[in-house]
Formats: structure tokens, C-alpha cells, sequence
């Protein structure tokens, strides 16, 4: 079963690169009953020039929905403070994934047409720990409009 779900996950990462360049993050959390996935965006640290992924996931119970985000770190993400765009580096390409725009005394960024980020957990996946227990695992990808 192990190698089955290996085999799954494997395949799922081929096929996103088959199809573009693009930055793939796995992420594995703690599963929790109706949880899903809410959203993702681009974020960045204006003074560092840093860039990353906030993927939040929504939790359905209780009284209220909550909301856990996680920061990803993604491998050529990076924030241009002079243009404040979030560019990833696709091969040879520069993309730009986002526009920021300062609205008060915080920056948004806005999602371009020529990235996308695709959130999906991966089917069957689990992953186990000697003292971790049971996790979901996610595929987290920003591919590049081509």
C-alpha cells in the first residue's frame, strides 16, 4: 500500500512538471476533520526582499469556520521592492507572479495572469512518523503561464 501511495505522489509531481517549468512544494499537516483547502496567495517581506506562499486552510466545525495559514517558502520566489512584484525564475524566464499595491501602511499583492497557484492534496497520501502520527499531504504549485 506504502509503495502504491508512492507511486501516486511521484507521478503527481511528474506529470505538473511534464506540462511547465514550475516550483512544487509538498506540504504535510496534521490532518483534521473538515479540513480544507480555503486559498492561496503571494506574500513578502518588504524590508528583507523576501518572497513566499500563504496557504490557508479552512476548518469546518464548532460554532465558526477557522482559519489556519501556513508560509511556504518556494525555490526562485523572489520580491523586487523597487517594482514591489513577486517574480518566480522559470529556466531562463523572469515571471511576475504578483503586483503589490500599499494601501495605508500594508501592501496586498495581487495574482498576475501569468501565475497561478494550484493547491491539491494528494490522493491516498499519507505519511507517517515514528512520533508524528498520521499527516495529509498537500502539493503546493505556482506554474507559470506559458
Amino acid at each position: 500500500m506504502r509503495i502504491a501511495r508512492a507511486i501516486c505522489f511521484t507521478l503527481l509531481l511528474v506529470l505538473s512538471s511534464l506540462a511547465a517549468h514550475a516550483a512544487t512544494v509538498v506540504v504535510d499537516r496534521e490532518p483534521s476533520t473538515g479540513e480544507s483547502v480555503s486559498g492561496a496567495r503571494f506574500d513578502a517581506d518588504l524590508r528583507r526582499g523576501i518572497a513566499w506562499v500563504v496557504v490557508d486552510f479552512l476548518e469546518h466545525g464548532g460554532e465558526e469556520d477557522q482559519v489556519h495559514s501556513q508560509r511556504l517558502s518556494v525555490p526562485g520566489l523572489t520580491y523586487d521592492s523597487t517594482a514591489r512584484t513577486i517574480h518566480l525564475q522559470d529556466g531562463g524566464r523572469d515571471v511576475t507572479c504578483a503586483v503589490g499595491k500599499k494601501v495605508l501602511w500594508a501592501t496586498r499583492f495581487q495574482t498576475t495572469q501569468q501565475c497561478a497557484i494550484r493547491v491539491q492534496q494528494v490522493p491516498q497520501a499519507r505519511v507517517y512518523g515514528s512520533e508524528e502520527g498520521e499527516k495529509a499531504r498537500f502539493a503546493v504549485e505556482i506554474a507559470p503561464a506559458r
